[in-house]
């Protein structure tokens, strides 16, 4: 393999190493509001993975890339302007939003802690809604 077939390889692992990560975590901070903002038309479900994400990627034992991931997925969630507009494609808009916040959901699930869960309770708790009010699910109950 010759230098040259590496190099595009090369420049996608420097543009990782490149990346501000402590400016990346101080817009962060928005990115609280925003899911809050969300919070009050979307469902409790997609509250919480938002919620998991954003404290996952908030801790300092999530790798960079996991953050840069996960930052990535919730802009994409989160901006006003989506590649596929609800007005021209109706409900197949939604799938390429909840595609991005599942994969990385999936792909950093495993470091959703206790203490990530607990915070995730507080902050759905302080933002006063009874989360049952917002809610897509069947009652436990009732799932299949």
């Amino acid at each position: 393999m010759s230098t040259q077939e590496l190099n595009p390889i090369t420049e996608f692992i420097n543009f990782f190493k490149n990346v501000d990560y402590d400016k990346l975590l101080g817009y962060a901070g928005g990115a609280l509001n925003a899911i809050k903002n969300f919070a009050v038309t979307g469902s409790k479900e997609t509250t919480r993975i938002m919620l998991e994400l954003y404290y996952v990627m908030m801790s300092e034992q999530t790798s960079k890339f996991d953050k840069f991931l996960i930052g990535a997925a919730l802009a994409y969630q989160l901006m006003p302007n989506d590649f596929m507009p609800q007005s021209k494609y109706g409900l197949l808009s939604f799938l390429d939003n909840a595609g991005a916040l599942m994969y990385a959901y999936k792909k950093v699930q495993k470091a959703v802690t206790p203490d990530i869960t607990q915070q995730v309770e507080d902050t759905l708790c302080s933002w006063g809604r009874a989360m049952d009010d917002f809610t897509i699910m069947k009652p436990e109950n009732e799932r299949v």
